[in-house]
């Protein structure tokens, strides 16, 4: 399936790619549209620490890379591109 995707933010804009987050926006052939939130696992652990909350909401489905990097972030969306019921489980 086509595709294509906007970075609201840009790479160049995040200071740590090892402690940060970034929404990315999908919008399919047929106009449906996705945005996912990409994670990573320093940064997880440094909202929780954040907000004193001992676990994630099971509803926040954020999608959790090692480093945020463009490679990464779309070998996880052609992944889940192909399959369209994971992608409406991780997208808004």
């Amino acid at each position: 399936m086509k595709y294509s995707v906007f970075y609201p933010t840009s790479f160049s804009e995040i200071q740590d790619i090892r402690n940060a987050n970034l929404d990315v926006c999908i919008t399919l052939e047929n106009g449906t549209t996705y945005t996912l939130v990409f994670i990573t696992p320093k940064n997880l652990e440094w909202m929780m620490k954040k907000d004193n909350i001992s676990y994630v909401d099971p509803y926040f489905k954020f999608i959790v890379v090692e480093q945020l990097d463009e490679n990464i972030i779309n070998a996880v969306i052609r992944d889940l591109v192909s399959n369209e019921c994971l992608l409406r489980e991780y997208g808004t």
